[in-house]
């Protein structure tokens, strides 16, 4: 199935809902966190113009890959209270070129049997074998990103269908120049690490205005453990933690993620890497958003309230 960028985003905002209908009116917080980002290798066998890889000496390539034990600790974590959103391997890096790759997917459906697992790819590595080694492992959806035009659709809808993958299973997306609505996606300069002047993504000069949702639904884990505050952030900016010194709930309640999260719930961006960052940052997390700020703040707090209004009108 091709997705172009409004039905993608509108597949996102049917996972949110079914998340929240699993979490029905939790008042815990730790019910905000709708995704984990596992960036489970450092290496790329493309550069894309819209990616940081487009200069090496911005963001060369790196021969580094998440061990199988990272994946296992942030899976128990996750496991420990009941976690029932989705776990994404994507981040920097093509997750195919983790030669164990079939046994993180694994680890984390041994320990969440019901939950979303799923994985990018551009599928240039993608083999009928290495397909079932994927399907098998216990992945639920594989998204394809089609970089070289639409030649590669038919390609690929027949690649799944000798390996006998159902089309539910799995959805293309359209990221050649020229494709759908911009590439099939919106584009953004990665917290400002991107510099491609022709497509208009640049640092900013100074910084926007507006809230930005991002940590207040998603958690990034790095390949060697440590937690970003936000997956755009690839200069590594902010660190918050390891899930190998911490827990993924001490973590993602964390001071540091609350200071963060107060400021961007503000519509204050006026700290690096926020300050360079050009996301809206809105699209998605806004129930999660309004979760944690009535966490720290009170439901009747001016933040929440004009987050519920936007969302009413």
């Amino acid at each position: 199935m091709l997705e172009d960028r409004d039905s993608f985003m509108k597949h996102r905002r049917d996972q949110e809902k079914a998340h929240l209908s699993q979490v029905g009116e939790a008042k815990d917080p730790m019910a905000s966190l709708v995704s984990v980002e596992m960036n489970i290798t450092e290496l790329c066998n493309r550069v894309c113009s819209f990616c940081p890889r487009v200069d090496p000496e911005v963001y060369p390539n790196r021969n580094l890959s998440m061990d199988l034990d990272i994946s296992h600790k942030v899976a128990i974590d996750l496991a420990a209270f009941g976690y029932c959103g989705r776990v994404t391997f994507s981040g920097f890096g093509e997750s195919l070129l983790n030669k164990e790759f079939a046994n993180h997917i694994r680890i984390f459906r041994e320990a969440l049997p019901e939950n979303c697992i799923e994985t990018n790819t551009n599928g240039d590595k993608l083999t009928v074998e290495i397909l079932h080694q994927l399907y098998d492992a216990g992945i639920t959806g594989l998204y394809v990103n089609l970089y070289d035009g639409p030649d590669q659709i038919d390609f690929f809808e027949k690649l799944f269908a000798e390996a006998g993958i159902d089309k539910s299973k799995y959805k293309m997306r359209p990221h050649w120049p020229g494709g759908p609505e911009d590439f099939g996606m919106a584009l953004n300069n990665r917290g400002g690490t991107l510099k491609n002047p022709e497509l208009g993504l640049m640092p900013l000069d100074h910084s926007i205005v507006g809230k930005c949702y991002y940590p207040f639904y998603k958690m990034f884990v790095d390949w060697n453990g440590n937690v970003l505050f936000c997956s755009n952030d690839w200069r590594r900016k902010i660190v918050v933690d390891s899930v190998l010194e911490s827990s993924v709930n001490d973590i993602w309640m964390s001071e540091k993620m609350r200071e963060i999260r107060l400021r961007l719930g503000k519509g204050d961006r006026d700290f690096s890497p926020c300050d360079q960052c050009d996301v809206p940052g809105t699209f998605h997390g806004g129930a999660s958003f309004e979760l944690l700020m009535s966490y720290y703040c009170g439901p009747e707090s001016d933040e929440v309230v004009s987050a519920l209004d936007k969302a009413a009108g």
